[in-house]
């Protein structure tokens, strides 16, 4: 049976925090992508990298279409700049 006490721990973590304007959101905080789900400010960072690296790989490789593929036909690239830019403080 779960106690109360653990019940309520285990909501204030799964908290999602919302942009506020002109306040960056720290690093650690569970924010949510629209259409993709929710992840910590920092997972999404490495996301944003590893996508950006394997746009960078198609390219150098000549492989156009793939590259083409991963920046505009995966929203999910998108979504996670957007959101970053609101969690920036800007």
């Amino acid at each position: 049976m779960i106690s109360l006490k653990s019940l309520v721990k285990n909501v204030k973590e799964a908290k999602i925090t919302a942009p506020k304007k002109g306040v960056e959101t720290p690093l650690d905080a569970k924010v949510q992508i629209p259409g993709f789900g929710v992840m910590t400010r920092k997972q999404m960072q490495g996301s944003i990298q590893r996508y950006i690296a394997e746009v960078s790989k198609y390219a150098k490789k000549g492989n156009v279409e793939s590259a083409y593929a991963t920046l505009y036909k995966r929203g999910v690239l998108k979504a996670f700049l957007e959101t970053e830019i609101k969690h920036s403080g800007k």
